[in-house]
C-alpha cells in the first residue's frame, strides 16, 4: 500500500550501527498536552505547565515517522530516563542514531538511542526505543527481540507492591493519542487487517504511559526527574481491553527505589520490565 505521507519505506538494508537517524523539532503546545493526558487518562501535574513525562516515550517513534513510512510498525521496547520535566509551550528536539539492527524470525529490529532536548539545549530525556519495521512480517515471537536482563532463577523478594491501576482502553482515546487524521494499525481497522491483526492496536507508549502515572502517584513530582524505565512491549492491545498495571518494590536504597513493572490485559502481560525512582 502506498504512503499517503510519501514517505519512503525505511531503508533496513542501509542502516547500520552509528547511523543517523536525523532529527525533528516539535512544539509541546497546550492542545497536545491535553489530548496526551486525555488519551492516557492522567491528571496534570500540581504545575499545570508542566507536561506529563510520558509524553517522551514516543519520540524516537515520532522521530522514524517523521521520515518514513512506519504505519505498520509496533514499538517493541522502550528505555528511558527523564532528565527534566517539560514546560508546556517548550520546543523540543528530537535525535537519533542506529545502535543495532537484527532479524528474529523474520521479522526487522532497529534498535536506536534517542535524545531529546528543550529550546535552550537542555537535555531533557535519553532512551533506547526498539521497533518491529511491519507486523506482518515472520512469526510472532514477544520476548526475543528486544534484550532484556533475565530474571534470576529465584526472584527477590517483593518488598511493596504497588497498584492496581485499572485503564480500560478505548477506540477514541487510541484516535486521541494519534496526530489528527493519522490513518496507521493504530486508528484504522483496516490497515490493521493488512497487517496481519484482527483490528486495531494502540501505540505501545499509549499504555506504557500508565506505568509512568502509577509512579508518580506513588511518589510525587518530586521524584518524576531521574526516574528511568526499560520495559518490552510483549502483547497488542485493542480497544475494550482493561489493562491493570502494577510495580513492585524490589530494593530500597539510600537513593533510589527498584521495581519491576508490568501491564496485564486479558490475555496476558502487555508490557514487562523495571523501573529505578529516585529517593528524595
Amino acid at each position: 500500500m502506498e504512503d499517503p505521507k510519501g514517505r519512503p519505506t525505511a531503508p533496513f538494508d542501509q542502516i547500520e550501527p552509528g547511523t543517523e537517524l536525523g532529527e525533528f523539532s516539535y512544539d509541546l503546545t497546550a492542545d497536545y498536552v491535553d489530548r496526551h493526558l486525555r488519551a492516557t487518562e492522567q491528571e496534570s501535574y500540581p504545575d499545570a505547565g508542566l507536561a506529563p513525562v510520558s509524553i517522551l516515550a514516543a519520540d524516537g517513534v515520532m522521530l522514524a515517522d517523521r521520515f518514513w513510512d512506519i504505519s505498520q510498525s509496533v514499538h517493541a521496547g522502550q528505555q528511558l530516563e527523564v532528565v527534566r520535566i517539560p514546560r508546556i509551550g517548550d520546543r523540543l528536539t528530537v535525535r537519533g542514531t542506529a545502535r543495532e539492527k537484527f532479524v528474529k524470525k523474520g521479522r526487522r529490529y532497529v534498535v536506536s538511542d534517542i535524545t531529546t532536548s528543550d529550546g535552550r539545549g537542555q537535555l531533557v530525556a535519553r532512551g533506547v526505543t526498539t521497533g518491529v519495521l511491519v507486523y506482518s512480517e515472520g512469526e510472532s515471537d514477544a520476548d526475543s527481540h528486544v534484550q532484556a536482563p533475565r530474571p534470576a532463577e529465584t526472584p527477590p523478594p517483593v518488598l511493596e507492591a504497588l497498584g492496581p491501576l485499572a485503564r480500560t482502553m478505548t477506540f477514541e482515546k487510541m484516535v486521541l493519542y494519534e496526530p489528527p487524521g493519522e490513518r496507521s494499525i493504530h486508528t484504522d481497522d483496516g490497515l490493521a487487517r493488512e497487517a496481519g491483526l484482527p483490528a486495531a492496536i494502540a501505540t505501545g507508549t499509549q499504555f506504557l504511559a500508565y506505568v509512568f502515572d502509577l509512579l508518580y502517584r506513588t511518589y510525587g513530582i518530586d521524584s518524576v526527574v531521574g526516574t528511568s524505565l526499560d520495559t518490552r512491549i510483549r502483547l497488542p492491545v485493542f480497544a475494550g481491553d482493561r489493562i491493570e498495571t502494577r510495580a513492585d518494590v524490589l530494593l530500597r536504597q539510600a537513593s533510589w527505589t527498584q521495581h519491576t513493572v508490568r501491564c496485564t490485559g486479558p490475555h496476558g502481560d502487555v508490557i514487562v520490565g523495571s523501573a529505578r525512582v529516585p529517593a528524595k
